[in-house]
């Protein structure tokens, strides 16, 4: 009977343990399930941030896709209108250029601002308050045949008078050779370079020009007989107008 009271006991202290282990380890299971809820909780909300991120960058990029197709649009139309003009212009400057070659008088005059008439610059340094200027109507018909003296400037090096009258001017600091027929033609960029200053795009800011080119004709000057002729245009409402023509050359 002692015996069998002792082994009682014993059950029923083995008994409370186990119930004990067992109840501690569905603790640690249920601290352990709670842990890892929290975790996913947190992935999902992470990644819920994530797709509203995407879907608002989704939507700027979508925006910003139709902001460069319209800008490429643009560009494109500005690209088109850009070569037509540069066609146009430099379709009137080889008119222009032309007409000067025979001499047209008559002809350049319809080519001349009305209103700003067109300045004749023997460098490529303009100088706004000795350049002689012609008006159309009035001494541009006239410019081969009047005999008027002009003061045109002042001879590089020498400092001397460039005097006389146009048709003296003309073939020394116009047409000197023939640019119609020129080695390279540029667009609002030059192609000749000297000692001299080049302001031609600070008195005509505005406007646009043409240069005429040659590199030069004796080997033995290694390119100091460049020539060079530039027209400058003043657009008035689509239309063409000459202002200016500079004569280029080596300076000392």
């Amino acid at each position: 009977y002692v015996l069998l009271s002792m082994a009682m006991a014993m059950i029923l202290v083995l008994s409370a343990c186990a119930t004990d282990d067992n109840s501690n380890m569905i603790q640690d299971l249920e601290n352990r399930l709670a842990t890892e809820q929290t975790k996913v909780e947190a992935l999902e909300s992470t990644i819920n941030e994530h797709q509203n991120t995407i879907m608002t960058l989704t939507a700027l990029n979508e925006e910003n896709i139709m902001k460069i197709s319209e800008l490429n649009s643009t560009i494109e139309e500005l690209q088109i209108l850009s070569s037509s003009q540069s066609n146009t212009l430099l379709q009137e400057a080889l008119e222009v250029m032309e007409l000067f070659k025979n001499q047209d008088a008559s002809g350049l005059d319809s080519r001349v601002s009305p209103t700003r008439g067109v300045r004749f610059s023997p460098y490529q340094f303009v100088d706004e308050n000795t350049d002689i200027t012609f008006y159309p109507g009035n001494t541009v018909p006239s410019m081969f045949t009047n005999t008027t003296v002009y003061a045109w400037g002042e001879y590089d090096g020498s400092g001397d008078t460039i005097a006389g009258e146009f048709a003296s001017y003309y073939p020394r600091f116009v047409y000197d050779v023939d640019f119609f027929n020129p080695e390279m033609i540029a667009i609002n960029t030059f192609l000749s370079s000297g000692s001299m200053i080049n302001n031609i795009e600070d008195v005509y800011p505005n406007d646009q020009f043409v240069e005429f080119y040659f590199s030069g004709f004796d080997p033995q000057y290694f390119g100091m007989d460049w020539r060079s002729l530039t027209l400058v245009f003043e657009d008035v409402n689509g239309t063409w107008y000459l202002v200016g023509v500079i004569h280029g050359e080596w300076t000392t």
